[in-house]
């Protein structure tokens, strides 16, 4: 590696190369910001990145991606900014993982990370990796844009058990964005449509570089310690800084254990869940899934489904054989042992992840692949 690369950083006092050098740092979202953070990185000199994003390259994302040209048109967000960051430092290595993060991100990876910079343009994404970076105690830097406005916040889990999460200062209004995406029974909307949100590249570039900013405190082992914001207006200039703290009634971190273990086991219903009930009272999913589904008119047999309840659209309510819109479906995301184990063993866990508490602390078991 040529020392002159990175000869102008050596002469910044704070600045360690070697720190940078090995940091090892997720971006989940590839589109306008997520291309700004990356291009930061790479010239910064971070030599190890994971990429996430499910999505392809349309015509509008060229005026805002600077990684992505005319020609990338059609091809995975992911698999191009991964060539490009290799053009740019060819000494970097780039994961890039092509799907939908919450498939395709394992706990046991994001405990490797430094940090996991959110790039998302949606609330539930957001919502989950959240989630997962709550569990692993991982460093979490949030991004969000409109046409105007930039903001970037910081949630330091690495540094206390006690900060605020993602989810500890919504207001209750916040949670209407996904109702509208879902039914009350947490199945599809056939006739919700993804609202985007416009923006320019002055707006994403400067959330991009106050995101990397903030990642590069991290590896310095100099970031905040406390949970905070800054809202940016990119045309004027104007920002102000906020401060969370941590909501006990928070529905994401509020009865998280101080200790949290993390296992992963194959996603049959076997020996994993032949806990005692003294041990536990209940195994929470990390998202709902449909048990059953009757029709309450028809004298069809009741149906056992343990899928998860987002792969099925409200029409799914509607009787194939009366056609009226008469199926009870249940939906849970709470089981007892003694359900588990006799009304599903044999079957496949659909879900990420399975968690259950003790006194002491929260156990996650991660199913894999």
């Amino acid at each position: 590696m040529s020392s002159e690369r990175y000869q102008r950083h050596s002469l910044i006092d704070w600045f360690s190369q070697e720190d940078v050098f090995k940091a090892n740092i997720a971006i989940v979202g590839c589109g306008a910001v997520g291309n700004e953070v990356a291009k930061n990185l790479a010239l910064l000199g971070v030599k190890r990145l994971s990429l996430f994003d499910f999505d392809e390259i349309e015509h509008h994302n060229l005026t805002r991606s600077v990684l992505f040209r005319d020609e990338d048109v059609g091809h995975p967000k992911v698999l191009i900014a991964k060539k490009r960051l290799e053009e740019i430092e060819s000494t970097i290595n780039v994961a890039a993982y092509h799907g939908d993060f919450w498939n395709t991100l394992t706990l046991k990876m994001l405990e490797t990370f430094d940090c996991v910079i959110c790039c998302v343009d949606n609330f539930e994404a957001r919502l989950k990796i959240n989630q997962l970076c709550l569990l692993t105690r991982t460093d979490l830097i949030n991004t969000g844009i409109d046409s105007k406005f930039s903001q970037v916040e910081v949630y330091p889990f690495n540094k206390a058990k006690d900060v605020a999460c993602f989810e500890c200062n919504l207001p209750i209004s916040a949670y209407e964005k996904i109702h509208e995406r879902y039914s009350c029974g947490w199945l599809r909307k056939v006739s919700f449509i993804e609202r985007k949100i416009p923006t320019t590249i002055i707006t994403s570039s400067l959330t991009g570089s106050l995101a990397a900013a903030w990642a590069l405190n991290i590896i310095r082992a100099q970031g905040a310690d406390i949970s905070s914001r800054v809202l940016t207006d990119t045309f004027t200039g104007r920002s102000s800084t906020s401060e969370f703290t941590q909501n006990l009634n928070c529905p994401a971190c509020g009865d998280l254990r101080e200790n949290i273990s993390i296992l992963s086991s194959r996603p049959r219903i076997e020996s994993q869940f032949n806990f005692t009930e003294t041990q536990t009272s209940s195994v929470i999913l990390s998202e709902p899934v449909v048990v059953s589904a009757s029709c309450v008119e028809c004298d069809i047999e009741k149906q056992s489904i343990f899928k998860k309840a987002s792969e099925f659209d409200s029409t799914f309510t509607v009787c194939p054989e009366c056609l009226q819109d008469t199926m009870e479906v249940v939906i849970k995301d709470t089981f007892s042992l003694f359900e588990l184990n006799s009304q599903f063993s044999g079957k496949d866990i659909p879900v990420k992840y399975v968690r259950f508490d003790t006194d002491s602390r929260t156990h996650i078991i991660e199913m894999e692949n």
